[in-house]
C-alpha cells in the first residue's frame, strides 16, 4: 500500500508519526495499538468483575459466621437458663428435705423421751429398734444431702463453663465485627487509591501523549496497578541493555510524575521474546531482561526526588508475554520494559 494512501487511515486512528514510515511499519503500529487497547479493556473488565466477586464473597462469609455464632450464643443462654432453674429447684428441694428431717427428728426425740419415761422391757426393745431406724434414717438423709450437694456443685461447674464459653464466643463475635470494620475501611482506602491511580494515569497520558500516539509507550491499568509499557524499539538496541538517548525525555517525564505520588511502590520489569541469545555478554534472556530492568531503574533514580526504598527490579525473560510469540509483530510487543505502579494501602 502506498504511504500517501495510509495517511488518512493513520489520522482516523488518532496516530501521529514524527517521520514517514514504510507501509509495513504503519501496519505494525496499527496492530500494536489495537492489541494494546484490546488487552487494556480485557484486563480492566476482568479485574472489576473479580474485585466485585471477592468483596461479595467476603461479606457473605462474615454474615454467615456472625449468624452462626449468634445462634450458638442463644442456644447456650437457653441451656444456662435451664441449668439455673434446675439448680434453684434442687436447692429448694434440699431445704425442704432438711426442714422435714428436722421436724421428723424432733418428733422422734419426743417419742423417745416418752418411751423412756414409761419404759418396760418390751418398750426398751422398741426404743432400741426405733433408735436404729433413726440412725438409718439420718444416714439416708445425709447421703441424700451429699448427693444433692454433689449434683449442685456439678451444675455450678457446668454453669461456669457455659459462662466462659459464651464469653469466648462473644469475644469471637467482637473480633469478627472488628475485622469486618477493618475490611470495610480497607475497601474505602482501596477505592481512594484506585481514584489516585486514575488521576496518575490521566497525568501520564497527558505528559506522554506524543509517545503514546507513536506506539512507543502504552499505559495499562489493571485493578490495583498501573503499568507503563516501554516499547523496546525506543529503549534498547537488539541484544543490548544500554538505554538509547531517544527514550531519555520520556523517562524524565515519568520520573517527575512518580515523584508526585510518594506512596506508590514501583517495580521495574524486564521482558523479552522467546528468541534465544546467540552470543555476547548475556548468558540468556533472564540475564538480558534483568539488566534492562536495572538500566531503567538506575536512570529513573537520577531524579533525587524519588526514594530508592520504593523501587525494585525484576527480569522475567520470555515467560510473561503479552501475546503469543508466533509472529514478528507479536514478538515486538513482548520485548518491553514495564514500569509497574502499586499503591500502598495502610
Amino acid at each position: 500500500m502506498k504511504a500517501y494512501l495510509l495517511a488518512p487511515l493513520a489520522l482516523s486512528l488518532g496516530l501521529f508519526f514524527a517521520a514517514p514510515l514504510s507501509a509495513a511499519d504503519d501496519l505494525a503500529q496499527c496492530q500494536n495499538y489495537m492489541v494494546a487497547t484490546e488487552l487494556k479493556f480485557k484486563y480492566c473488565y476482568q479485574d472489576k468483575v473479580a474485585a466485585e466477586r471477592e468483596l461479595e464473597e467476603l461479606k457473605r462469609q462474615y454474615a454467615n459466621e456472625r449468624t452462626a455464632l449468634k445462634e450458638r450464643i442463644r442456644e447456650l443462654e437457653r441451656e444456662l437458663e435451664n441449668l439455673r432453674a434446675q439448680l434453684a429447684a434442687m436447692t429448694e428441694q434440699l431445704k425442704q428435705e432438711q426442714d422435714n428431717s428436722s421436724q421428723r427428728i424432733a418428733e422422734l426425740e419426743k417419742t423417745i423421751a416418752l418411751l423412756q419415761a414409761k419404759s418396760t422391757g418390751r418398750e426398751k426393745d422398741l426404743l432400741e429398734a426405733n433408735q436404729e431406724l433413726e440412725r438409718r434414717f439420718n444416714a439416708q438423709i445425709a447421703e441424700l444431702q451429699r448427693q444433692l450437694k454433689e449434683q449442685a456443685d456439678k451444675n455450678q461447674e457446668k454453669v461456669g463453663a457455659l459462662d466462659e464459653e459464651i464469653a469466648k464466643l462473644m469475644r469471637e463475635v467482637s473480633n469478627l465485627n472488628q475485622e469486618l470494620d477493618r475490611l470495610k475501611q480497607l475497601t474505602k482506602s482501596q477505592k481512594a487509591e484506585l481514584e489516585r491511580l486514575k488521576a496518575q494515569e490521566k497525568e501520564l497520558a497527558q505528559q506522554l501523549e506524543q509517545e503514546i500516539q507513536n506506539g512507543e509507550i502504552r499505559l495499562k491499568k489493571f485493578h490495583d496497578k498501573l503499568t507503563i509499557n516501554i516499547d523496546n524499539r525506543i529503549s534498547f538496541d537488539s541484544g543490548s541493555a544500554k538505554l538509547k538517548k531517544a527514550v531519555f525525555p520520556a523517562f524524565q517525564k515519568i520520573a517527575k510524575i512518580l515523584a508526585n505520588y510518594p506512596e506508590n511502590r514501583i517495580v521495574i520489569e524486564g521482558h523479552t521474546d522467546n528468541d534465544p541469545i546467540a552470543r555476547g555478554r548475556f548468558k540468556d534472556n533472564w540475564d538480558l531482561s534483568a539488566e534492562r530492568a536495572l538500566s531503567v531503574l538506575r536512570y529513573l533514580l537520577k531524579n533525587k526526588d524519588l526514594d530508592p526504598k520504593r523501587f525494585s527490579a525484576a527480569g522475567y525473560a520470555e515467560f510473561q508475554p503479552l501475546v503469543p510469540n508466533d509472529s514478528a509483530s507479536n514478538k515486538g510487543l513482548n520485548r518491553r520494559v514495564d514500569i509497574v505502579l502499586l499503591p500502598r494501602v495502610k
